[in-house]
């Protein structure tokens, strides 16, 4: 199975995301306003896309210049979604 090509920046209602990607393993980090959290736990599996910030749990999907998916924070979940930056 080939990774989806999820490297870059994408744009966020509340903020940034960069990844940098070395075959299926994800890197980067999100920032929300003043704070950036670092990733950790950043898979792709296709176009299947994990990884965990500031004790949040996010999943979802890439597709072209988008992701979406679910995001996960204790008793709360909600969706997100992402968009490459300047697409």
């Amino acid at each position: 199975i080939v990774p989806a090509k999820a490297q870059g920046t994408w744009q966020l209602p509340q903020g940034e995301l960069a990844l940098k990607q070395e075959f299926q393993m994800l890197s980067g980090t999100l920032k929300s306003g003043s704070n950036t959290t670092p990733i950790t736990n950043g898979r792709l599996l296709g176009d299947q896309i994990t990884f965990s910030a500031g004790g949040a749990e996010y999943t979802g999907r890439v597709s072209g210049n988008a992701i979406e998916g679910a995001v996960k924070s204790g008793a709360s979940s909600g969706k997100w979604k992402a968009t490459r930056a300047g697409k």
